[in-house]
Parts: structure tokens; C-alpha cells; sequence
């Protein structure tokens, strides 16, 4: 695996797990939107920002994997399910 750079941080509710799936889709949608907010900045608009987003969810699951912090893993997987509805 490459280097990586940290691009921004997620704050998840303590109780995600506990939601129902209505809670958790918001959750995931406000995150996304953050991420999309900070794609936004970062990249020019030519760039597809959806391309990139699945992209950057999917080398954070591999790195949260790595880093054993799974639950992060887990709300990554279910915004990138939400995204790609």
C-alpha cells in the first residue's frame, strides 16, 4: 500500500450501531456531504467528485482495516452503500 494523506476526520455517534437503518442513512449522508464539502476544496470541478469519493471511502476502509479501528470501516462501507444506491 502507498502512502497516504489524511484528508479530514469523521465524528461518528456513539450509539450508530444501535440506530435504526432511517438514523443511520442520515448519519451517512450528512458524512458524505462533509467528504463531498472537503472534495469540493480540494479538487477541480472537471473531476468527477463522485469518482473521487468512492475512491478515498475505499482506501479508508483499507486503512481503518489496517489500523483495526473497524468501526469506522463499518460506517465507511454504509455511506459508500448510500452513495452508490
Amino acid at each position: 500500500m502507498g502512502k497516504h494523506v489524511k484528508v479530514g476526520y469523521m465524528d461518528i455517534p456513539e450509539d450508530y450501531f444501535q440506530l435504526d437503518s432511517v438514523n443511520k442513512e442520515v448519519i451517512c449522508l450528512v458524512l458524505m456531504d462533509s467528504l463531498l464539502t472537503i472534495i469540493d476544496k480540494q479538487f477541480d470541478e472537471k473531476f468527477n467528485r463522485i469518482e473521487i469519493l468512492n475512491k478515498l471511502i475505499d482506501s479508508s476502509i483499507e486503512s481503518n482495516i489496517n489500523d483495526e479501528t473497524y468501526e469506522v470501516a463499518a460506517v465507511l462501507r454504509d455511506i459508500k452503500k448510500v452513495l452508490n444506491e
